[in-house]
């Protein structure tokens, strides 16, 4: 009995790590980010709206996930306008930040205008 108690927390356990592992539920359009067990600590995803233009502001919103059980934030792109105080976006970044196998994940939205 205690052993197969013991093989589905296992399992359990093992399936939520595969969730929370990548960033399959944190998916942005254009961000694809290399993942690590450990820590992961990436940018990228750029998305250009305005080429050639300078941007001079830049905006920033989160949301955060803790064991892949809770989830909170705002990471759109009109909260990270507000928040560089921009009213013409040139384009887009994200930043992905993972801790042990999905324990603490952070995603980012950067958003850099006039």
């Amino acid at each position: 009995m205690k052993r197969g108690l013991a093989l589905l927390f296992v399992a359990a356990y093992a399936l939520m790590l595969t969730a929370c592992s990548g960033v399959g539920g944190l998916n942005q359009p254009s961000a694809a980010f290399a993942v690590a067990g450990i820590y992961s600590d990436v940018k990228g995803g750029t998305q250009v709206l305005d080429n050639g233009v300078a941007a001079t502001k830049t905006g920033k919103s989160c949301s955060n996930q803790i064991l892949g059980i809770v989830a909170s934030g705002d990471n759109t792109v009109e909260t990270a306008m507000a928040d560089g105080g921009i009213s013409k976006l040139v384009y887009i970044n994200y930043e992905y930040k993972n801790i042990v196998w999905g324990v603490w994940t952070q995603l980012c939205t950067v958003a850099r205008g006039n």
